[in-house]
C-alpha cells in the first residue's frame, strides 16, 4: 500500500513539473497597423485564465502563458485579435482600426478616451448608424426614443423651433433645465436646430449630476456632447465625397375637431339662403349679402329656447384645410473628406428647407457650411480648426391653430375686405374677437434672419508618449435680426378703418470666446493605467439687444423709422460676462477589471455674487468588472459600478444686482441685489450594473438619486423695509428626484443575408420639491395662457393645479348654501352636481368645489409620465433595410386650454349635440359659463396625455459598390434609396392636436402651441 501510494505520488511530482515545464514567458510588441507606431495601454489576457497585463508606453508587454493558449489582444477603437501561442515566445501584433469599435469609444466626461466597457459614470452614445438611420430635420430632435432618461417636448413645434429636451429629473426652480451642449468643444449658445445631422459623427449624452461634474457650474442638468466628422475615416490618400437629397412633404396628422352645429334661432325661411349664408332670425341682412362682417346687418342672434347647438348651418364653407396645407421639405447635402498621413480634412454644405403646413408662410430656411481640418506639422505639434457657418431665415406664424379651431363652420375666409384686399378680416360679423387667421399671414411681413459663426482652433504639443498639452480657442457669434411689419393700409380687427400700420425691428449679439489649455497625462504601471487631466478654461460672453417699434406709418410704401411722427418704445440691454475654471481629473484602470475614478472643479464666475465668487465641484465613481474574474457560463461582460458627484446651475445676468424698472424717466426699486447669490447645486449618486450575455445582448440598469439645493426663488419683501425693494432673488429651496433606467440591446437573428436587431430604453423619473421657504407660487403662464402648474412644498414638480366641480352628493352636503337641501341637488350624466330638475336645460351648471367658503385650490393633475420607452427594431435582407422606433409615453397630463377657450366661444365639439339623442342633450352654456369657469384652471380641462407614436420609419436599399463597378467607370461607390417617415402616426385619446405639446416643465395645449408635423420623405444618397 504505501508502494502504490508512494508511486501515485511521484506520478503527481512529474505531472505537476511537466505543466510547470510548459510555462513559458510571452513577449512581444503591439503597434497600429496604418501608422506602425507602438500602441500604449493594450490590454493582453490568456482566455479562460485570470492572467492578464498591458503594454507600456513602447508597446511592449510579457505574460506568461502555455503552448496552446489563446491570447486576447484588446484596444480602443480598434479590431479585438485573438493569437494562439505556438513555439515561439515571440508575438508581436498588428491592430487594425474598427470603426465599429470606436462607436464603443467614450471621450466626454472621463480623464481620457476610455472603453465603454469600463466607463463609472452613466455615458449613452448614440453613433453614426443610429443618426441616419432616418436624418433628422434636426438635431434637437435626433435623439428623441434613442436614450433612456431622455425626454423631449416640441414646445411649438414649428419648423426649426428647438426641442425641450430634458436628462432625468427636472431640478431647478426658476431657470431653464435644458442640458449644456458642446459641439467639437464649443460651449453652444445657440439652437441646437441648426445643426445638421450629416455632419455628426456621434452624440455623448451626460446624464446626471455625477457623471456631468466634470462641466461644473454649467451641468446640473446633464450634458450633450456632439463631434462632427473630420476625415480621419476614409482610406489613406483617397478623396471621398457623400452625396444626400431628400424630398418631402409635411402635414398634419390630425385636425382639431369642432362643432358642425351651432345655439342660435334659425329665420323661417332659413332654407331659401342655403348655400348663400346663415339666415338667423332676429336679424336683418342686406341684400346680396353671402356672409361675414358687413355695416347693413341690424340685430343680433338669440340664442334658441333649448340652447342646444343642434341648429345646422346654412352653408358650410369653413376648412381647416385652406389655412393647413401640405408643405415641402428639401434636404441637399455633399460633404467632401481626405486623409493622408499628416492630414485629414472634411467639408461640407447643406441646404435645408421646411415649408412648415400654414398657407404664407416660408417657414425654415437654413444653409450650412462646415470646414474641418487636422494637420500634423512636426512628429511634437498638431494643429487642427473647425469651423461652422450658418445661414438661417424663419418665417413662424404665432397662435394661429387656436385661431383657426375657433372658426364657426359659415365662415368664409376667401371673402375680400371691402377695399378688395382679400381674406375679409371680420368673418364673424357677431363676434368681433373672431377675426380671419388668412389675413395677417397674407398681410404681415414677419421675418427672422440668423447668422451665426461657430470656432474651435486648436493645437496639441506632445511632451512624451504619456504627456501632452492641448490649447484651444473657440468663438460662437450670432446675429439675430426681426422685421415685423404691417403696412399703412391693414384693417383693424372690426374692419371699421385701417390701422395705419407698425414697424418692429428686433435684434441681438451674442458673442462666445473661450480659451482652454488641458494637460493629458496617461501611463502604464504595470498593471496599472493612469489617465488624468489638469484644465483651465476661461470664458468670455457678450450680449446685446436692441428693440423698437412704433406705428402709424405718415405715407405709404416707406417702411421706415423716419416715417412716424413718433416712436412708440425704445428699448436695449447690454450683458458681460466672465468666469474662470480648474479642474482636475484621474481614472485608474487596475488590470482592466477594477476601475476608479476622481475629479474636483474650481468654478468661479461673475454671475456669482461678489461674496460667492467661487464654488467647488467633485466627482468620485468605480466599477468592478466582475466577469474579468469570475468566468460565468453565458456572461461576456459584468460590471457593476457606483458614482457620487456635484454639478450646478448658474444664476442669470441680472439676479445679484439691484434693479430698478423706469417708466417716463422716473426709477423705481424692484430687485434688491444679492451679493451672495451663488450657483444651484445638484448632488448625485448612482449605482449601475452592465451585463453582455449569450454573444447576442446587452443590458444596463442604473437608479440614480439627485438633490438640488440652493435653487433660485424669488423671495418677496416688505418694500418700506428694504428701501423700496420688493424682491429679491435667494438660494433656497431643494427639488429631489428618483431615475430608473434600464436598455436592452439585442442582435436576435443574424444568418446569411438576414439580420434583426433591437435597441430597447425605458426610463422612470420622479421629482419632487422637498423644501419651499416662501408661499407657494404659480409659474408664468405660457404665451399669456392660464395659470396652471404651481410650485409648493412637498408637492410633484409639474402638478397641474386648479379649481374642480362637485362630483359627489356627499362634497355637496358639506357645501351647502344656507337654506339649501340636499335633496336639492343631483348628479347628471358626466358625474357632476347639479341642480335638480335642470339637466339638460340652460340654467344647468356644474357647481364649483370649495373649502372654507371659497373655490378649492389644489392638484388636478401631474405633467409627469408613468413611463418612457423607446423600441427600435432594425432588419436587413441583403441590400433592404427597414428601421422602425416607436416612442412610447405612458401617463403624464396635459391641460387642454384650447379645448377650454372653444367651449368659452361655442364651437367646442363636446357642444356639438346634433347626434346626441334627445333627452341626452345638453345646452351650450353648460360648458360656456359652467365649466369654461372663468377661464381658472379646471380639472375638467386635464386630460391623459399618454402616447404611442411611430417617431421614426425608414425602407431602403443600398445597391453595393461592386455592383457599379461598371457605371461611370466605378466613380459610383454605393447607391441608396430610402424613404423615410417622421411622425407618422400618433395613437392617443387626447383630443387635441396632438399629446405632445408645450414644455416638459408645462404641458398645455393653449394659445400658442404648434403641433408636431407629419414628415414623408424620399432620399438618394451616392458616394464618390
Amino acid at each position: 500500500m504505501q508502494q502504490k501510494l508512494l508511486g501515485f505520488f511521484m506520478l503527481g511530482i512529474l505531472l505537476i513539473g511537466s505543466a510547470y515545464a510548459q510555462d513559458k514567458r510571452i513577449s512581444g510588441t503591439v503597434v497600429s497597423a496604418e501608422s506602425n507606431s507602438p500602441l500604449s495601454g493594450v490590454s493582453v489576457r490568456v482566455v479562460g485564465a485570470p492572467t492578464s497585463t498591458s503594454t507600456d508606453d513602447s508597446g511592449r508587454y510579457t505574460i506568461v502563458a502555455n503552448t496552446g493558449d489563446v491570447l486576447i489582444f484588446t484596444y480602443l477603437g480598434h479590431a479585438e485579435q485573438r493569437i494562439t501561442v505556438g513555439e515561439s515566445s515571440l508575438v508581436d501584433v498588428s491592430m487594425l482600426t474598427d470603426a465599429q469599435q470606436l462607436d464603443e469609444v467614450i471621450v466626454s466626461g472621463v480623464a481620457g478616451a476610455t472603453d465603454k466597457r469600463k466607463m463609472t459614470v452613466s455615458v449613452t452614445k448614440i453613433g453614426e448608424a443610429q443618426l441616419n438611420a432616418v436624418p433628422a430635420t434636426s438635431l434637437s430632435s435626433a435623439l428623441t426614443g434613442k436614450v433612456a432618461g431622455l425626454r423631449t417636448s416640441s414646445v411649438g413645434g414649428a419648423p426649426g423651433q428647438q426641442a425641450d429636451i430634458l436628462l432625468r429629473g427636472d431640478n431647478v426652480l426658476g431657470v431653464s433645465a435644458s442640458p449644456l451642449i458642446l459641439i467639437d468643444g464649443i460651449i453652444m449658445q445657440g439652437s441646437l436646430a441648426d445643426i445638421n445631422v450629416d455632419d455628426v459623427e456621434s452624440m455623448e449624452v451626460i446624464k446626471g449630476a455625477a457623471a456631468s461634474a466634470l462641466y461644473g457650474s454649467r451641468a446640473g442638468s446633464g450634458v450633450i456632447s456632439i463631434t462632427t466628422k473630420r476625415g480621419k475615416s476614409g482610406a489613406l490618400g483617397q478623396t471621398q465625397v457623400t452625396v444626400r437629397n431628400e424630398v418631402g412633404f409635411q402635414n398634419l396628422q390630425r385636425y382639431m375637431e369642432t362643432s358642425e352645429s351651432h345655439m342660435y334661432k334659425l329665420a323661417d325661411d332659413w332654407e331659401q339662403y342655403r348655400g348663400q349664408y346663415t339666415k338667423y332670425a332676429g336679424v336683418t341682412f342686406p341684400d346680396g349679402y353671402t356672409g361675414g362682417y358687413n355695416a347693413g346687418i341690424s340685430g343680433s342672434r338669440i340664442i334658441d329656447d333649448d340652447g342646444y347647438m343642434d341648429n345646422p348651418y346654412g352653408v358650410y364653407r369653413f376648412n381647416p384645410a385652406d389655412v393647413f396645407q401640405t408643405g415641402n421639405t428639401l434636404t441637399n447635402f455633399i460633404g467632401v473628406s481626405n486623409r493622408s498621413e499628416k492630414n485629414n480634412i472634411y467639408l461640407s454644405f447643406e441646404n435645408n428647407v421646411q415649408q412648415g403646413v400654414v398657407a404664407h408662410r416660408d417657414g425654415y430656411e437654413r444653409q450650412n457650411y462646415r470646414f474641418n481640418i487636422d494637420q500634423e506639422l512636426a512628429p511634437w505639434l498638431t494643429v487642427s480648426a473647425t469651423n461652422l457657418f450658418i445661414n438661417r431665415k424663419v418665417e413662424q406664424p404665432s397662435g394661429i391653430f387656436y385661431n383657426v379651431a375657433r372658426m364657426e363652420k359659415d365662415i368664409d375666409l376667401f371673402a375680400p375686405n371691402s377695399d378688395g384686399q382679400p381674406y375679409n378680416i371680420r368673418v364673424n360679423h357677431f363676434n368681433s374677437e373672431v377675426t380671419n387667421p388668412l389675413y395677417p399671414l397674407y398681410k404681415q411681413r414677419d421675418n427672422r434672419n440668423t447668422r451665426r459663426w461657430m470656432g474651435n482652433y486648436s493645437a496639441n504639443v506632445k511632451f512624451t508618449e504619456w504627456a501632452n498639452l492641448d490649447v484651444s480657442q473657440t468663438l460662437e457669434i450670432e446675429n439675430y435680426r426681426r422685421e415685423v411689419i404691417n403696412p399703412k393700409d391693414t384693417w383693424n380687427a372690426a374692419a371699421t378703418a385701417y390701422t395705419n400700420g407698425s414697424l418692429q425691428h428686433e435684434s441681438e449679439e451674442f458673442a462666445t470666446y473661450n480659451t482652454q489649455i488641458t494637460l493629458n497625462l496617461s501611463k502604464q504601471f504595470g498593471d496599472l493605467r493612469v489617465n488624468s487631466k489638469l484644465s483651465y478654461l476661461y470664458e468670455n460672453r457678450n450680449y446685446e439687444r436692441t428693440n423698437t417699434q412704433a406705428s402709424a406709418f405718415i405715407v405709404t410704401d416707406i417702411e421706415a423709422f423716419n416715417n412716424f411722427t413718433a416712436i412708440n418704445s425704445a428699448a436695449s440691454s447690454k450683458e458681460k460676462e466672465r468666469a474662470q475654471n480648474y479642474f482636475a481629473i484621474v481614472g485608474l484602470d487596475y488590470k482592466d477589471r477594477y476601475l476608479l475614478d476622481g475629479m474636483f472643479r474650481y468654478d468661479g464666475s461673475s454671475l456669482f455674487g461678489p461674496d460667492a465668487r467661487w464654488n467647488p465641484y467633485y466627482r468620485i465613481s468605480g466599477a468592478y468588472r466582475i466577469s474579468q474574474d469570475v468566468n460565468i457560463r453565458g456572461i461576456d461582460e459584468l460590471k457593476v459600478r457606483a458614482a457620487y458627484g456635484t454639478a450646478g446651475i448658474r444664476p442669470e445676468f441680472a439676479w445679484q444686482y439691484e434693479v430698478y424698472t423706469l417708466s417716463s424717466g422716473v426709477a423705481t426699486a424692484s430687485q434688491k441685489g444679492n451679493t451672495e447669490l451663488r450657483p444651484s447645486q445638484t448632488a448625485e449618486l448612482e449605482f449601475g450594473l452592465n451585463v453582455d450575455f449569450l454573444k447576442k445582448f446587452t443590458f444596463e440598469g442604473v437608479y440614480a438619486r439627485s438633490k438640488t439645493t440652493d435653487q433660485f426663488l424669488n423671495v418677496p419683501l416688505i418694500g418700506f423695509l428694504n428701501d423700496g425693494f420688493t424682491s429679491q432673488r435667494q438660494n433656497a429651496g431643494t427639488v429631489e428626484s428618483n431615475t430608473l433606467e434600464l436598455m436592452l440591446g439585442a442582435n436576435w437573428l443574424r444568418k446569411n443575408d438576414f439580420s434583426w436587431s433591437s435597441n430597447i430604453v425605458f426610463s422612470r423619473i420622479r421629482q419632487q420639491i422637498t423644501e419651499l421657504p416662501i408661499p407657494a407660487y404659480w409659474l408664468n403662464a405660457v404665451n399669456g395662457d392660464v395659470n396652471a402648474f404651481r410650485i409648493a412644498e412637498g408637492e410633484t414638480y409639474g402638478a397641474i393645479y386648479g379649481r374642480r366641480m362637485v362630483r359627489t352628493l356627499d362634497e355637496m352636503a358639506r357645501q351647502l348654501p344656507a337654506g339649501a337641501s340636499i335633496s336639492d341637488y343631483t348628479v347628471n350624466s358626466e358625474g357632476y352636481v347639479i341642480l335638480a330638475g335642470t339637466e339638460g336645460t340652460t340654467t344647468e351648471r356644474p357647481v364649483v368645489y370649495t373649502e372654507n367658503g371659497a373655490p378649492w385650490l389644489g392638484k388636478i393633475g401631474d405633467g409627469n409620465a408613468k413611463f418612457n420607452m423607446g423600441i427600435a427594431n432594425t432588419f436587413n435582407y441583403k441590400g433592404v433595410t427597414l428601421y422602425v422606433l416607436l416612442d412610447w409615453k405612458n401617463g403624464g397630463d396635459v391641460y387642454n386650454s384650447n379645448e377650454q377657450r372653444m367651449a368659452f366661444n361655442n364651437v367646442s365639439q363636446r357642444q356639438d349635440m346634433t347626434n346626441v339623442p334627445d333627452g341626452q342633450k345638453k345646452a351650450a352654456s353648460y360648458w360656456t359659463v359652467g365649466m369654461y369657469d372663468g377661464n381658472n384652471a379646471n380639472a375638467y380641462w386635464v386630460e391623459d396625455a399618454s402616447y404611442l407614436k411611430l417617431r421614426e420609419v425608414a425602407i431602403g436599399y443600398t445597391i453595393p459598390a461592386k455592383a457599379l463597378s461598371g457605371f461611370l467607370n466605378g466613380t459610383v461607390k454605393g447607391l441608396t434609396f430610402k424613404a423615410v417617415g417622421r411622425n407618422l402616426f400618433t395613437f392617443t385619446n387626447y383630443s387635441g392636436y396632438d399629446p405632445e405639446v408645450g414644455t416638459l416643465r408645462q404641458p398645455l395645449d393653449g394659445i400658442g402651441t404648434n403641433p408636431i408635423y407629419r414628415n414623408l420623405a424620399f432620399s438618394l444618397g451616392f458616394n464618390l
